[in-house]
């Protein structure tokens, strides 16, 4: 049983009583009608208090309300599972598979199971690709992946001028069972390069990452960075994620001290959607200076 309390009710229905300690104010509070009804009373017991039961039928009778086919065994999907015998699927963490989103810039496959997916052709015909990943049954690929974090700026990788052949929508932050697919052998010939919010949260990101793939990872660290923050970036960026700003200051990571440096020097925190704007304008003016075609 994946539930905390469910867990906690069925102590109470065998051994009668439990510790005090053992229940937290969550806890406390789902039960306070049985409380109310006499069916749970709270005693003394040597030094400290316990929880005892007084009506075994009516909290058996609540433990099967609240949990129907508790002691039945299903086969669907985790959080399927939990509509049937928690009445909740959000009473249990993300499902075992998931889907992620994908562009190739260059020539690149996965392969799963024998069977291969040409990502370029894919997005050439739909604009991305979708792999679900499923954990001890993942695509294996080789290439170099730009792990990106908003969405704008992996519809529209391109403009960024990072060179990479595989584009990944983290869609924020990147799920354990996405990490555990990066840092997987089936993986083991990509490098990574990271392209996220130029902010605390998305400079932890990027260690977290550098802590599953190691050395295969960089941070994206485009050449005019300070000017970009200076002009584009905003104070809340930082302010918001205070505690984690102090974290990554003890960073041994030269470029997370690089960027840190910048968001200290300047009280500003920059979302990496500037550089689409930043390379469009460039490109403008190149244009109407007549310094390409």
């Amino acid at each position: 049983m994946p539930d905390p309390f469910a867990r906690l009710l069925q102590r109470l229905i065998e051994s009668g009583q439990v510790p005090r300690s053992q229940l937290s104010a969550r806890s406390l509070k789902e039960l306070r009608s049985l409380f109310d009804t006499g069916v749970l009373t709270q005693a003394r017991s040597g030094g400290g208090l316990v929880i005892r039961v007084n009506d075994f039928k009516t909290l058996a009778t609540f433990y099967q309300q609240r949990y129907p086919s508790a002691e039945q065994v299903f086969n669907g999907p985790p959080r399927a599972n939990a509509v049937v015998s928690l009445r909740s699927a959000k009473r249990v963490g993300r499902s075992n598979q998931e889907p992620i989103l994908v562009r190739a810039v260059h020539p690149a496959a996965c392969i799963r199971d024998n069977v291969q997916c040409d990502l370029l052709a894919t997005t050439q015909l739909s604009g991305a690709a979708c792999l679900i990943l499923e954990a001890g049954r993942f695509w294996s690929m080789t290439a170099e992946v730009a792990v990106v974090e908003n969405l704008e700026c992996f519809l529209h990788f391109e403009a960024m001028g990072v060179a990479a052949d595989v584009v990944l929508y983290a869609a924020g932050r990147l799920s354990e069972l996405a990490l555990g697919w990066l840092g997987s052998p089936e993986m083991s010939g990509c490098c990574f390069i990271h392209c996220g919010d130029y902010d605390p949260v998305g400079v932890d990101e990027f260690l977290r990452l550098k802590r599953v793939v190691e050395a295969r990872a960089r941070l994206h660290i485009p050449a005019n960075l300070r000017q970009l923050v200076t002009t584009y970036g905003r104070p809340e960026l930082l302010r918001d994620s205070e505690a984690i700003l102090k974290r990554l200051r003890n960073s041994g990571e030269p470029d997370v001290q690089r960027v840190v440096q910048i968001m200290d020097e300047s009280g500003l925190g920059l979302e990496q959607e500037a550089l689409l704007l930043q390379t469009k304008r460039l490109s403008e003016v190149k244009l109407k200076d007549g310094e390409c075609l």
